[in-house]
């Protein structure tokens, strides 16, 4: 009967989110909102806490979330744009990747180069559900809306590589080459996308 309550609680305060959000006399994209009040429910005094498994969570909401987010992406401006978005989705990771393990490295006494390499490829990617929820649509001009949310749907394939690869050089269980990890990520994102379509 808890749970039933628990997930009472949680609609009514997602329903309430946007009504709260509306009547601000400023803008705030309604999933910060959501995350703020969220984090108040999970504060010790309001008692309100749910035991959840991460893997089930991410059986069971990220893959409708993004795919909700791939059907709505045009795939004409998708297709007519996939020169920008593939050099994003690749060279933007990766140069996000090198640079914010270096940083990790620099600023964290202690941690190995490539530990600080495995985090970074998990905080590189660009999440394609909150981009959207965030900049909310008509404020960026289409087309570059276009590339954003395509590049969002993209990097999972260069994030997850380079974690692969990172974890895989911690253990001592791989060496790390080029030629490697562009066959990973062809493999990834072309699996990906022909799981997409069938």
């Amino acid at each position: 009967m808890e749970i039933f309550f628990t997930i009472l609680i949680l609609i009514l305060v997602v329903s309430l989110s946007g009504v709260v959000t509306r009547m601000l006399p400023f803008q705030v994209p309604l999933p910060l909102m959501q995350i703020a009040i969220g984090a108040l429910l999970a504060w010790p005094h309001f008692g309100l806490h749910v035991d959840f498994d991460p893997e089930l969570f991410l059986v069971l909401f990220i893959p409708p979330l993004l795919f909700a987010d791939g059907w709505k992406t045009p795939t004409r401006e998708f297709l007519h744009h996939g020169r920008e978005i593939l050099g994003l989705a690749l060279v933007l990771v990766l140069i996000t990747v090198v640079g914010v393990g270096y940083l990790i490295y620099a600023m964290v006494p202690g941690i190995p180069l490539v530990a600080a390499f495995a985090l970074a490829a998990v905080l590189s990617p660009t999440d394609a559900v909150a981009l959207s929820g965030i900049v909310g649509k008509g404020r960026i001009p289409k087309p570059i809306m276009g590339v954003l949310e395509g590049e969002a749907l993209m990097n999972d394939a260069s994030g997850l590589v380079s974690l692969k690869f990172a974890i895989a050089v911690a253990m001592g269980t791989m060496v790390f080459t080029v030629g490697g990890a562009t066959l990973e990520f062809l493999k990834v994102a072309i699996g990906g996308l022909l799981a997409g379509v069938a």
